[in-house]
């Protein structure tokens, strides 16, 4: 599988799960307008937030494996240049190897774009929580 198929292999599974994530969270919105079934909607406002904390873990693990491979890639780069027939000096080293990796660098943008879309998410499943305790504590009034 080459770079490009990879990259776009990735952001199709990335954008899927945001498009998921988005429709579950919509969907558990519009169960907060019905007093009724509460107890399913507060229970799936918490199962849905620990499944996107174990998502963070899971992303965090990759976002360090893939800067690790883009330092080591990074590292190979140098001394590939470093021993390069005609002497480049630092700043053209710099461009080549930033050229060379910067299919790892998308890779990398895209893990932290999801990453941050989660962080989202669990403020989002947060604030329904606040909302299911206030709109519990009117129904009471």
């Amino acid at each position: 599988m080459s770079s490009k198929d990879k990259i776009i292999a990735i952001d199709k599974k990335l954008s899927d799960q945001r498009t998921m994530w988005t429709s579950k969270i919509g969907d558990l919105s519009k169960s907060l307008r019905y007093i009724n079934g509460m107890e399913d909607t507060i229970a799936m406002v918490l199962s849905n937030r620990q499944i996107l904390i174990e998502q963070i873990a899971y992303i965090n693990v990759k976002i360090k494996e893939q800067k690790r491979k883009l330092a080591e890639r990074y590292r190979e780069k140098y001394l590939e240049y470093y021993n390069f027939d005609y002497k480049l000096g630092e700043k053209q080293k710099e461009q080549f190897i930033q050229a060379d990796l910067a299919d790892e660098g998308i890779i990398l943008s895209h893990l932290e774009n999801q990453l941050d879309f989660f962080k989202e998410s669990v403020k989002t499943l947060d604030n329904m929580g606040f909302a299911i305790r206030n709109r519990l504590a009117l129904k009471d009034l």
